[in-house]
């Protein structure tokens, strides 16, 4: 059994291609690391005001959809980008038109619609938007409503929610109920009256 020399020769040239292979990529890595770099530009957080974050809506019809616009207004002096719209759940669908990006100074409607086909009772859900928001990168949407069975004559459900609205003195709001379609926590109760 005699060493075969054309194999080791063999097996030298492998380990020293493999070795030049091996510094060839390293040096292209470190050169290449110095010229051909990104630029990502860190957004500075600015302020965001929503208009009525958290609303009350009236009673919707088992099946029906309740359409929500919420006023986002970019009060700070960078440009707000909104990374992503993240829904509670998935009977909350925002609007293809939903702009992600906003000049300061300038406002812009949210739309979202729910779907109200898959429970009854209480619906209280939110809507996360993700962005260079201060102080903590979120503003979080809310909004609840009762989702009832259909009846055979729906103003007497009307009816009936309206009897519960005056009751609950939920209607104080200065004619603004029926403009905008729902109600929020600050307004006056009957004990301030």
């Amino acid at each position: 059994m005699g060493i075969n020399i054309r194999h080791i020769k063999a097996v030298r040239r492998t380990a020293l291609r493999s070795a030049f292979g091996i510094l060839l990529f390293v040096a292209l890595g470190l050169v290449g690391s110095s010229t051909l770099t990104s630029c990502h530009k860190r957004l500075a957080l600015t302020i965001v005001e929503v208009e009525d974050s958290v609303r009350h809506y009236p009673s919707v019809v088992l099946g029906d959809e309740l359409t929500m616009v919420y006023v986002l207004r970019n009060t700070g002096d960078e440009m707000l980008v909104i990374t992503d719209i993240q829904p509670a759940c998935p009977t909350i669908e925002s609007a293809a038109e939903n702009v992600t990006t906003i000049p300061p100074g300038e406002e812009v409607p949210m739309k979202f619609v729910y779907h109200a086909d898959k429970n009854i009772g209480l619906a209280r859900h939110s809507i996360r938007l993700y962005g260079n928001i201060a102080p903590k990168g979120v503003a979080e949407l809310v909004f609840d409503t009762h989702v009832v069975r259909p009846s055979i004559d729906l103003s007497d459900h009307e009816e009936y929610h309206q009897k519960v609205l005056r009751s609950a003195g939920e209607h104080l709001l200065d004619g603004r109920y029926s403009e905008k379609g729902y109600y929020t926590d600050d307004h006056p109760s009957r004990d301030e009256e």
